[in-house]
């Protein structure tokens, strides 16, 4: 049977505008290929911070209602 192999070459960027190309692992998964990538540093710091003060802010907010 012919088959048809072909190469492309292409950038991956996440939508904070960091390259994502150090974070992309190509994949082979039965008959098909894959490229998994993983989130940018930037946005894993950006969420990480984001659920810290959604946290603190909660707690906060329980802190305060046991007091009244």
């Amino acid at each position: 049977m012919p088959s048809l192999s072909y190469q492309i070459e292409f950038e991956v960027y996440c939508s904070c505008g960091n390259g994502l190309c150090g974070n992309c692992t190509e994949g082979r998964n039965g008959h098909s290929e894959y490229i998994a990538v993983e989130p940018c540093e930037k946005c894993q710091d950006s969420k990480y911070d984001e659920g810290y003060s959604d946290g603190y802010d909660e707690a906060g907010k329980e802190f305060f209602e046991e007091i009244e």
